[in-house]
């Protein structure tokens, strides 16, 4: 849909464009200031829907990313998910922590279980919903997305997982890449349990391979609940979207909601 509207914003660009070798001859009877006043209205014209175009083409590109890096961690392709980073990037997973700069990344994703999917292991990361916005600039962007997990060993385990990511992503040498990682975790559930009576807590930090900061922030998982900070405005109103202060993470340090 993405691309569907930059093409239509390309086709309209080519139409301004084309428009002023008819308008400017139409108009040889006023002023030469009319005509360029004209001649710069549609040169600006033009370069809004260049702007535009170049835009879209950021969502779509920033879509893909967030995609790819479900499937990526769906195969537990650890090399593949870790060069969608930035170098100095941030990765913070439910509860266990910050782990700073790519390097560090990488080894953190060991967590999640050796490199590459094995038989008998599910490891589903089904991303969702995503609201992304690009700067003015184009040089940074946000989302907001939902990932609904599959987890399990076969013959032996089965977990159902719900989070909600708040990320954001900086434009280098013309390649979106992932500058902030941080999944706010919903619940996990057994299987065979459900959510009904089977919720369990977060993940907390792991001694094996512990984190480069503590959690930014703290908060209780299902039944518990939470909002996420929305790092954007209300689509219709443009009013900020204020979240309940029982609903809020708490900063590190501050008691669980």
């Amino acid at each position: 849909m993405n691309l569907l509207k930059a093409c239509i914003l390309a086709a309209l660009a080519g139409t301004v464009i084309g428009s002023a070798a008819w308008v400017l001859p139409r108009s040889s009877h006023a002023s030469t200031a009319d005509a360029n006043q004209t001649l710069s209205d549609l040169r600006a014209q033009v370069a809004r829907l260049q702007r535009r175009i170049v835009r879209i083409q950021d969502a779509d590109q920033i879509e893909n990313l967030i995609s790819a890096y479900g499937y990526y961690l769906d195969k537990r392709e650890w090399d593949e998910l870790a060069d969608l980073f930035a170098d100095d990037a941030t990765m913070e997973i439910s509860l266990r922590g910050i782990y700073v700069g790519k390097q560090s990344i990488r080894r953190a994703l060991e967590l999640f279980g050796p490199l590459h999917i094995a038989t008998g292991f599910l490891h589903n990361h089904i991303q969702l919903q995503p609201v992304i916005h690009v700067s003015e600039d184009g040089t940074r962007a946000w989302s907001r997305s939902r990932a609904l997990s599959e987890i399990g060993t076969y013959q032996r385990t089965g977990i159902w997982g719900d989070g909600v990511y708040v990320n954001e992503y900086v434009k280098q040498n013309g390649i979106w890449k992932i500058a902030k990682d941080h999944i706010y975790t919903g619940f996990f559930a057994t299987y065979d349990k459900g959510w009904e009576s089977g919720a369990g807590p977060a993940p907390k930090a792991s001694e094996k391979i512990p984190p480069d900061r503590p959690p930014s922030v703290l908060y209780d998982t299902y039944p518990g609940e939470y909002v996420p900070p929305f790092d954007y405005k209300n689509p219709v109103t443009g009013a900020d979207i204020e979240i309940p202060p029982n609903l809020q993470v708490r900063p590190n340090g501050g008691a669980h909601p």
